[in-house]
This record gives structure tokens, sequence and C-alpha cells, in this order.
């Protein structure tokens, strides 16, 4: 997104918002200020998804969205969808019945990533050969919801943004779990 993109949206938010920034002068510093860091925010993505996201925002907020809000409404217009928890608990049993402990190999294959990834944590064979499937269902859904939950934070991030924290990071001896959520092709976004 331009800067003159981001002011149109902003004037867009105005509009469905009248008292979103009404204190503040046209030309100001302070409306300068504004529009500099939604730009910062959103210049990775398009006028055409940003506009779609401010427009599902208006039609579900009661208030201004803020710029995570904005993040977020972007993020699920342009990005594949990530199963939620049950989705992915019927991807497990699914391929647990259909290859069982023998095919490991074609069991991972069937899953989408972030499945898999959580399935290896757990242990395939594990999972495949336990007895009490409401434990196994319990952990899955508690690892695999903190996956996702970071998965969807690293996603609203912006990818400018996640370099600097990854620089700032790596500078400090920090390990910041921006690189770590989960494989690098998931949700990448630049």
């Amino acid at each position: 997104m331009t800067e003159q993109e981001t002011k149109i949206l902003l004037g867009v938010l105005h509009t469905a918002f009248p008292r979103f920034y009404a204190n503040i002068r046209p030309d100001s510093d302070e409306l300068n200020a504004a529009v500099a860091l939604w730009h910062m925010m959103l210049k990775d993505t398009t006028a055409n998804v940003a506009g779609a996201a401010l427009y599902k925002l208006i039609a579900t907020c009661d208030f201004p969205p803020s710029i995570a809000e904005m993040r977020k409404a972007i993020t699920s217009i342009s990005q594949p969808h990530i199963p939620y928890e049950d989705e992915a608990w019927g991807e497990v049993l699914l391929a647990i019945r259909n290859f069982g402990n023998i095919r490991q190999e074609e069991a991972m294959a069937s899953m989408s990533e972030p499945v898999r990834l959580a399935v290896e944590r757990m242990g395939w064979r594990e999972l495949c050969l336990s007895e009490n499937s409401i434990a196994d269902r319990a952990h899955f859904i508690k690892l695999y919801g903190t996956m996702l939950k970071r998965e969807q934070e690293k996603r609203q991030i912006p990818a400018q943004v996640r370099g600097m924290i990854e620089q700032l990071s790596e500078s400090l001896g920090v390990d910041n779990n921006i690189k770590a959520i989960s494989a690098p092709h998931i949700g990448s976004q630049s």
C-alpha cells in the first residue's frame, strides 16, 4: 500500500466512525504521525486487500478498529486457512484410520502442515498405539491450540517488523519465537 492509499483508507475509516481522529486538524503533526504509523503497518499489503479488510471491520465493529484488528482482518482474507483445533483433530483421526502406524509417511503427507507439525511433536506411533483417545485428544488440542495462536500472531506481524524483531533478538542473543513458531512456508508473506 502506498502512503496515499493509506490516507484514503483512513478517510474511509473516519467517514464510517466520525469520531475517529475527530479532534485532529488536517495537516497536523499528529495526523501525519498517524498516517505514517498506519502506512508502516499496512504497506506490505495491497489496497484491495486492505480495503476489503476495512469494510469487513466497518460491518462488524462498533468502534474504530485498531491496527491490530486491521492486521487480523487482512490476515483472515489474504492467508490460507489454518484448521481449527477440532478440524485438526479430525485430520489426525482420519489419518490414523486410513494409514495406521505402518504407513506413517503417507499419513503425514495426508495432513495439513500445521497438523503434521503437532503430530510430530506428539509422536505418530504413540498416537496410533494409544489406548486413551480422550487424553490424546486433550493433549493434541492443547498443543495445537498453542501452535495455532502463535501462527496467527506471526501472520499478523508485518514482514518488516518480523525482520526487525529477528535482527534485534539475534543481536541480543534472545530466542524470540518469531522464527520458531512453525515451518517457514506456513503463512509467509512478504
